[in-house]
C-alpha cells in the first residue's frame, strides 16, 4: 500500500508539473536573458513580433550590441535621430548619427522617398545634417534644398569680428570659442579647396569629414561662416560632375580626291583622262 502510495504521489506531482510548464508563457528568443541571443534574433529574427519589438529594442535593450543590431534593422530616421542623442554607448551614439545622415541623404537602401526628405530637410535645424545633404545626396534637387539652406544661413565676417580677441580662456569666453571655431573651419574649407585642385578627392572626401563635425559644433543661433556654402559649392561640381562627352571622329573632308585604282577600270581606259 505504501508503496502504491508513492508512486500515486509521484505520479500527481510530474502531472502538476507539466500543467505549470503549461501555464508558464513562453519567452522569445529576442527576450532571452543572454544578449547574445537577443542580438542574432535583432539581426535575422523574422518573427512578426520580432520586427514589431524592434524600435523598442533599438532603444530600451540593455545591451549596446543588441541596440545597434535593431537600429540597423529598423533603418527607421527618427529612431536613428533619437538613439544619435540619448543612446548610452558613444559607439551607437555614432553609427546612429551615421545611419540618420545617409536615410536622410539618401544613400541608404531603405531611405524614405524623396518627398518625405524634401519636406523634412526645410524643417530640421541641424546644419551638418544639411553640409552632408549638399554634398552627398544623389537626388539633385535635394542638393539644392540643402545648398540653398546653407546659402541663407551663412556669414560673411566682418573686419571687426576677425580681429584678434587675444589670450581669454575659450571655455569662458564664448567669444573667443566662436573665433577659433570659425577659424578651424576656415583652415579646413581651404584644406577641401587645395585638395580638389590637386585632383586628390579622398584627401579632400577627408578634410570635408572634419569640416562636418566643426559645422555640428556651430551653435544653431550663429550664422554659418560663408566658406561653409563656398566648399559645399565646390565638392558638388567635383562629385558630380557629369561625364565627359565622348569625342568625336575628327569629319571626313568632302573636298579631298581620290585617284581610282588602275586595276578597276577596263582595260585599255586612261584613268587620268578626266582630270586633263
Amino acid at each position: 500500500m505504501g508503496k502504491r502510495h508513492v508512486r500515486g504521489n509521484v505520479g500527481m506531482c510530474a502531472t502538476h508539473h507539466t500543467h505549470a510548464m503549461a501555464k508558464t508563457p513562453r519567452r522569445h528568443l529576442w527576450q532571452h536573458k543572454s544578449s547574445l541571443f537577443r542580438r542574432v534574433a535583432a539581426e535575422s529574427g523574422r518573427d512578426e513580433k520580432l520586427l514589431a519589438a524592434l524600435p523598442r529594442l533599438a532603444i530600451a535593450d540593455p545591451d549596446p550590441a543588441v541596440r545597434r543590431a535593431a537600429l540597423s534593422r529598423c533603418a527607421d530616421i527618427a529612431l536613428a535621430q533619437e538613439a544619435a542623442y540619448v543612446d548610452a554607448d558613444e559607439d551607437n551614439r555614432t553609427y546612429a548619427r551615421a545611419l540618420y545622415f545617409s536615410l536622410m541623404a539618401g544613400t541608404h537602401e531603405n531611405a524614405p522617398s524623396l518627398s518625405a526628405r524634401l519636406r523634412l530637410v526645410e524643417v530640421q535645424a541641424d546644419m551638418a545634417l544639411t553640409l552632408h545633404i549638399a554634398i552627398y545626396s544623389p537626388d539633385q534637387v535635394m542638393r539644392d534644398a540643402a545648398q540653398r539652406r546653407l546659402e541663407r544661413d551663412r556669414h560673411i565676417v566682418t573686419r571687426t569680428e576677425s580681429e584678434d580677441l587675444g589670450t581669454a580662456d575659450p571655455i569662458f569666453n564664448k567669444v573667443r570659442s566662436r573665433a577659433m571655431l570659425r577659424r578651424a573651419i576656415a583652415t579646413v574649407a581651404c584644406e577641401v579647396e587645395r585638395s580638389l585642385r590637386a585632383r586628390n578627392q579622398d584627401e579632400a572626401l577627408k578634410w570635408t569629414d572634419a569640416l562636418e563635425r566643426f559645422v555640428g559644433d556651430w551653435p544653431a543661433r550663429w550664422p554659418l561662416p560663408h566658406a561653409v556654402a563656398r566648399t559645399s559649392l565646390l565638392l558638388q561640381q567635383v562629385l558630380f560632375r557629369p561625364p565627359p562627352v565622348p569625342a568625336l571622329p575628327a569629319p571626313v573632308r568632302k573636298d579631298m580626291q581620290f585617284e581610282a585604282p588602275p586595276f578597276n577600270l577596263p582595260k585599255g581606259l586612261d584613268h587620268t583622262a578626266g582630270q586633263r
